[in-house]
């Protein structure tokens, strides 16, 4: 893989021979990843539920968007829906320490869009950067 290619994830390829420090590695690990981060923010899982693998930072971006989905529930009786979907994975090599990867989470009546930066750490890929729309 050279740096910025682009490629769609799809069930099929096989990484059970790579590296730990290789970028694609990474490919089988935004799907579970985004599922997780947008049930830490519907206060569904833990908020350290994602911590070995997010940084400080954006475990205070995942802490905070969960404290204000509670104010919310408290104040509203609002209840997200259950069942979500992740589609349409896209990765993009930036370098040999650095993915760029986004994806579609649907939900009943609604789509967010997802984007996260990953980088190689002393201690594996971590997610250093994360939106959620």
């Amino acid at each position: 893989m050279t740096t910025t290619d682009q490629r769609v994830v799809t069930g099929g390829e096989s990484t059970e021979n790579l590296d730990l420090d290789d970028p694609r590695i990474v490919e089988r690990m935004v799907a579970p990843v985004a599922r997780r981060a947008v049930e830490i923010v519907r206060d569904m899982r833990p908020e350290n539920a994602l911590a070995r693998i997010v940084t400080p930072d954006v475990g205070k971006l995942l802490s905070r968007r969960a404290a204000l989905t509670r104010r919310l529930r408290a104040t509203t009786g609002y209840a997200p829906p259950q069942r979500m979907q992740v589609s349409g994975v896209r990765t993009c090599v930036v370098n040999e320490q650095t993915v760029e990867a986004s994806c579609v989470l649907r939900e009943p009546g609604r789509a967010r869009f997802l984007a996260m930066r990953w980088e190689l750490r002393h201690s594996g890929w971590r997610v250093t950067v994360l939106e959620i729309g």
